[in-house]
């Protein structure tokens, strides 16, 4: 009777262990952030709002994965009311914030820590390390030149990281309208 007690205690401490339990197993978390440079009055940044929104839906909303969407407006023509607008029209299911600040005449954070050139310009970083920045497909090769998108940065890109592949950084050159100091 003994024994067959101590034989299912054993067995209990051996198959309630796992790794999650070890403090010396490394963690396998990966906070995925991917922000966008947005324009409510750019015509390229509106379209890209399909992509995004398809993105999101695909990996936050069917595979349920947390990633961190935002939407950056760094213009001074933008206000709290014509972001509202843009997110209601494009169907934008993530927050699209402003980074602008209208008192001091001057781009906010999110414009100083990322610099970016265009809007739509994307950035994805994981665990808090840019890995990519540039298109969020490649519809435009430049201003006025559209064409059905071949690569679809954003998605191909979170596939690898949600996959767990080995991401290494790049970049491609953003099309669309240049950010006014």
């Amino acid at each position: 009777m003994y024994l067959r007690i101590i034989i299912l205690l054993f067995a209990l401490i051996v198959f309630s262990s796992c790794e999650k339990n070890n403090p010396n197993a490394q963690s396998i978390e990966k906070e995925i952030t991917v922000t966008v440079f947005i324009y409510e009055n750019c015509p390229i940044a509106q379209y890209m709002c399909g992509p995004l929104r398809d993105a999101y839906r695909y990996f936050c909303d069917s595979l349920n994965h947390e990633i961190l969407f935002r939407g950056i407006s760094p213009n001074y023509l933008s206000t709290e009311e014509t972001i509202e607008n843009f997110i209601t029209k494009y169907d934008i299911p993530f927050d699209v914030i402003l980074d602008y600040d209208h008192i001091n005449d001057q781009h906010g954070p999110y414009f100083q820590h990322y610099n970016p050139v265009v809007t739509p310009e994307a950035f994805i970083e994981l665990n808090s390390r840019l890995i990519y920045r540039g298109m969020i497909d490649n519809s435009y090769q430049a201003l006025g030149q559209w064409a059905v998108p071949t690569k679809n940065y954003i998605f191909d890109i979170l596939t690898q990281l949600i996959d767990g592949e080995t991401t290494t950084y790049f970049e491609t050159t953003a099309i669309g309208c240049v950010i006014n100091d």
